[in-house]
């Protein structure tokens, strides 16, 4: 069996040439009379083959086989099996435990590897990752293919078996998993990806929105069931390689950490919410200005969208706090206008606003933040952050209310400061 499948791996090399294309499909068929897709998985795994090599294999197996031979179970699919039925339910567990083996081997094969060290992240990555894209379309193909087939099976549902639809709508849900975080890799634009693996990679998006009846990605990574999400399953992925350690590692998890962050609304996101905030916190803390923006940009659409009541469970406002006034600091402008407003979002977190006191206010921390803002305009240099600082004092002097009072000898000097620079002679407008 091994050397009809080197047979078949050899002649996919050629098969763009005529007189090797009918020979080609012969072979294929002619092995999958010989072996069921079971079989076949287990045969692949066990033959010492390349990521390349692997992928394509499977690709031009799977391309053209029927679902008779994809699921074997619909073989009798004119005829109703009992649910209880012992044979169908083995059936039914033996397809799914395929899938989910085939699924995986798919996603080892084609997703994004980890980085030998913190020095190849220095490196270009698109030379360093690159070569991997063509690997991910063979894999999304591959995806895309199975799905549109198992798609077309649930919506012909005249005469078919209750319990054979649920076997394959159970295998779209398996696949779509796996799917999901090969496609996430490649549908944006990505130092790692190239023309094509982001076209695959949006054609599979659709195709997966499709089978599982959903418009668009943000329907689909919010669907939950009650028991287990596609979001759950993806993060299960993706979390281990998010560490303090490892995170860097894996510009490819983390790329896909935040493109599920960013779609995922209530209530899905309060049940994640203690997965999301570790490695979210370690993005804003990075030194590097893209890392911090991209945290920036996850932070606030928690800070938004979660329950203040949530956030403050356990310390997470205290902490979203402290990392934001250690993010004041050290950044360029685009950073910085991030910074300022999440942190106007959390200071309503952290304290009540100093607006509506009832009784005598006491200096708290909206008043330290203030304070160390003055601060910072008075210290800096740069026009561009000058402008920042200049275009948000408003924003915190309505935050405080009654209470800037407090700071107002420091905020006159630095209003008096900005509103005129000599720079060589002349006078620059800061507005």
């Amino acid at each position: 069996m091994e050397e009809s499948l080197h047979l078949i791996l050899n002649q996919l090399k050629t098969a763009n040439e005529p007189n090797f294309q009918s020979r080609l499909d012969d072979g294929i068929s002619s092995l999958r009379l010989q072996i069921t897709m079971t079989q076949f998985l287990s045969n692949v795994c066990e033959m010492e083959l390349s990521s390349d090599q692997l992928v394509a294999l499977v690709y031009g197996v799977l391309k053209s086989a029927s679902m008779d031979w994809l699921v074997p179970e619909v073989g009798h699919k004119n005829q109703e099996v009992s649910p209880s039925s012992s044979v169908s339910n083995v059936t039914g567990k033996t397809c799914e435990h395929t899938y989910t083996n085939l699924s995986a081997v798919i996603c080892r094969h084609a997703c994004i590897r980890s980085l030998a060290n913190e020095e190849e992240t220095c490196q270009d990555l698109c030379k360093k990752l690159g070569a991997n894209a063509g690997i991910a379309c063979a894999a999304m193909m591959t995806f895309d293919h199975l799905l549109t087939e198992l798609s077309s099976y649930t919506n012909c549902t005249e005469g078919l078996s209750k319990h054979c639809t649920r076997t394959v709508q159970r295998l779209i849900e398996i696949l779509t998993c796996g799917a999901l975080c090969v496609c996430l890799e490649h549908e944006q634009v990505c130092p790692w990806t190239t023309a094509q693996s982001a076209e695959c990679g949006k054609t599979l998006l659709a195709t997966l929105c499709a089978a599982n009846h959903c418009d668009t990605f943000e329907t689909l990574i919010n669907v939950n069931d009650g028991r287990y999400s596609f979001l759950q399953r993806v993060l299960n992925e993706v979390l281990p390689k998010l560490t303090r350690s490892t995170w860097k590692l894996n510009p490819a998890a983390s790329h896909v950490f935040r493109r599920c962050l960013l779609a995922v609304q209530q209530p899905l996101l309060s049940d994640c919410l203690p997965m999301f905030l570790p490695p979210t916190l370690l993005f804003v803390d990075d030194f590097e200005a893209v890392n911090r923006l991209a945290g920036l940009r996850c932070l606030r659409h928690l800070v938004q969208h979660c329950s203040k009541t949530e956030l403050r469970w356990f310390g997470r406002a205290d902490v979203i706090y402290d990392s934001l006034l250690r993010a004041l600091f050290g950044c360029d402008d685009v950073v910085l206008e991030a910074v300022v407003l999440c942190l106007l979002d959390v200071l309503d977190i952290v304290e009540a606003s100093p607006r509506r006191a009832a009784s005598p206010r006491s200096w708290c921390r909206h008043d330290d933040v203030f304070a160390k803002y003055l601060t910072n305009m008075e210290l800096e240099s740069k026009v561009l952050l000058r402008r920042v600082y200049a275009r948000h004092l408003g924003l915190f002097v309505s935050k405080l209310g009654i209470a800037v009072v407090r700071h107002l000898s420091q905020l006159l000097h630095v209003v008096t400061d900005y509103l005129q620079v000599e720079m060589r002679g002349g006078i620059f407008n800061l507005s």
